[in-house]
């Protein structure tokens, strides 16, 4: 291109050379040199503005099969068509990658239990409309028993009860739903989640039917209690069964049916009274252990109250102060603010933690300087008073177990405390959790929820 524009104006200075001699016929031929020189650059320039627009509209329309070959337009445009090919190919590479990973993660979303659908926010507030569904996963037709609709309001016209739900969490939220027939109930756990894309908000609505789950854990909730109340039982009757088999043999009546009870001697009588006794014992057992399990089916329904922690705190320890001096356990609290204050049954909440601290204490037997600090963390959505103690702690084998009834790793235990607890805070409509380190420390936690037990007055 340096070539022809320094060709034409050396014609040009010739030509006006030739003008100014008045040769003209040279003027002529040069004048002619000119005119071809000036179209073959407007070609040259055109022919470059073409392959410029070829590159561009190949990148606008995504069409990565064009090639540009170096070798038509000479050396001087090697290095550009190399350029222009080098990122033809990376634009495809990135393409096909993009592709790759979108395919992957909607198999991903296509193959798992959650049932997802995706939708524009905006589509969810309208009516017969021909807005698209721009996903909907295998798991949600699955669980709605629904085909795979491509438009939302036919979904909408098919589940209107799911649609409404939707539209009170569609600023983001969770719900639970029950629905289903009589052949067939399901319990939704339901999840709104908006998110923006290039300043247009889209819904995210996730939801999974967890009564199957739910009446599974049951299930094994039920086998826990069933195996701990039968190994209870064996153990009461099987001593039972034994001694009574015992005195029967002993005061049976002899071959002709007469009832020799006279030839006991004082041992056979003193054996009698030992296995009646023994009988007595295991029998009075049993009855408490009926007792202690109606005591947890049983937990009254709380008085709520609003209550100060810190003074309920103190009250508890002056309460323990005993057992705990007794122990030689220091207890301790931990600075609460003053307005901290919860809805709580003083009573039942008050059974929680001497429990807790009962446990604490013969979990501190043996331990140097023995310690439990009570203490109470406030925060917008959740109350928690906490009981941390320096203990021998908890084995992770079992710490999913003790809050089952009548589990025990006490010798003389009920198995009944931590669940009667645990249970307590349910009726509060919080819940009881534990954390523990062996050899270091075990917490505690009462979990009171805002609706159900925490505020603070300002």
């Amino acid at each position: 291109m340096t070539l022809r524009i320094f060709l034409i104006l050396i014609f040009c200075v010739l030509f006006s050379y030739f003008i100014v001699k008045n040769i003209w016929f040279s003027s002529a031929g040069i004048g002619a040199l000119v005119i071809i020189q000036v179209y073959f650059l407007i070609r040259y320039v055109n022919n470059t503005n073409y392959s410029l627009v070829k590159f561009l509209d190949a990148l606008k329309t995504e069409d990565y099969s064009v090639y540009f070959s170096p070798s038509k337009k000479g050396d001087s445009f090697a290095k550009v068509y190399e350029d222009f090919n080098l990122i033809i190919k990376i634009f495809k590479r990135n393409k096909i990658e993009k592709e790759a990973q979108f395919k992957y993660f909607k198999y991903i979303l296509e193959h798992v239990n959650l049932g997802i659908i995706s939708i524009k926010k905006e589509d969810l507030f309208k009516e017969h409309s021909e807005a698209e569904i721009l996903f909907l996963n295998k798991a949600a037709c699955s669980i709605l028993n629904q085909p795979q609709h491509k438009y939302w309001h036919r979904m909408a016209n098919n589940l209107p009860w799911l649609v409404e739900e939707i539209k009170k969490i569609a600023n983001g939220g969770k719900a639970l739903i029950d629905f289903g027939d009589d052949s067939e109930q399901k319990q939704l756990s339901l999840e709104v989640i908006e998110i923006k894309l290039l300043n247009a908000p889209y819904l995210i609505i996730a939801f999974q039917d967890i009564r199957s789950e739910i009446e599974q854990k049951e299930i094994e909730a039920w086998h826990n209690v069933i195996r701990i109340l039968a190994h209870e039982m064996l153990n009461s009757f099987t001593p039972v069964s034994s001694l009574a088999s015992t005195i029967k043999l002993m005061t049976e009546p002899d071959e002709e049916g007469k009832w020799n009870l006279n030839q006991l001697d004082e041992e056979d009588l003193h054996d009698i009274n030992v296995a009646a006794s023994t009988i007595k014992k295991r029998s009075d057992g049993l009855l408490e252990f009926v007792k202690d399990y109606r005591t947890i089916s049983n937990v009254p329904v709380p008085q709520m109250k609003l209550v100060n922690v810190k003074q309920f705190l103190t009250d508890m320890k002056v309460l323990m102060s005993s057992a705990a001096n007794e122990a030689k356990v220091d207890i301790k609290i931990n600075p609460i603010p003053a307005n901290a204050n919860i809805f709580i049954d003083a009573k039942l909440i008050e059974q929680v933690l001497i429990n807790l601290i009962n446990n604490s204490l013969h979990a501190l037997d043996g331990i140097s300087n023995p310690t439990i600090t009570l203490g109470c963390v406030v925060e917008p959505n959740k109350t928690i008073v906490m009981l941390t103690d320096n203990g021998k702690g908890i084995e992770e084998k079992i710490i999913n177990q003790i809050f089952i009834p009548f589990y025990t790793t006490k010798k003389n235990g009920s198995g009944i405390g931590l669940s009667l607890s645990k249970n307590i805070m349910k009726k509060h409509g919080g819940n009881l959790l534990v954390k523990s380190e062996v050899g270091v420390k075990t917490t505690f936690s009462l979990l009171f929820r805002p609706h159900a037990a925490s505020t603070i007055l300002r």
